[in-house]
């Protein structure tokens, strides 16, 4: 939703986007981070700005097609645009923690269960993953972090 509201004529200074929510008809209002976004976009290897509203448009277009026949679409279907979705938030909650790595070793630790609780969550409510695939997902992510 940050991707197509990112260009929104409704868009306020302080970032907020209010819209239509397609699936209750309520109206609501989501902050749009637009560093959040350009690193999805630069994790699909958008670099110019070209590209990226290019980029910005087919996923709008894309929306409003499909939203018209399916109320719930929510872009799972991209699988894509789901992994830099997923990465660029795994790797925003290791930046937040110092070492997901040192946390998924040691989740005696409370605060690194905590995290790992948390990162499984978020991929199960927010990117549809079943939480046998987050758990793999991320020991995959991590597992290409200890390579690097």
């Amino acid at each position: 939703n940050m991707i197509i509201g990112v260009d929104a004529e409704q868009l306020g200074p302080d970032m907020m986007w209010k819209y239509k929510d397609p699936q209750t008809g309520e109206l609501k209002a989501l902050k749009i981070d637009e560093r959040y976004i350009k690193n999805v976009e630069e994790r699909l290897g958008l670099k110019t700005e070209e590209q990226r509203a290019s980029f910005r448009n087919s996923v709008r277009k894309i929306y409003g097609q499909k939203l018209s026949v399916d109320p719930n679409y929510d872009f799972m279907d991209n699988l894509e645009l789901v992994k830099a979705i997923t990465d660029v938030r795994l790797k925003s909650d290791i930046a937040g923690a110092g070492s997901l790595v040192g946390a998924l070793a040691n989740r005696t630790n409370e605060e690194n269960q905590k995290l790992y609780d948390r990162m499984i969550t978020t991929m199960n409510d927010k990117l549809g993953y079943c939480r046998t695939c987050a758990q793999k997902t991320i020991e995959y992510f991590c597992s290409q972090e200890d390579d690097n």
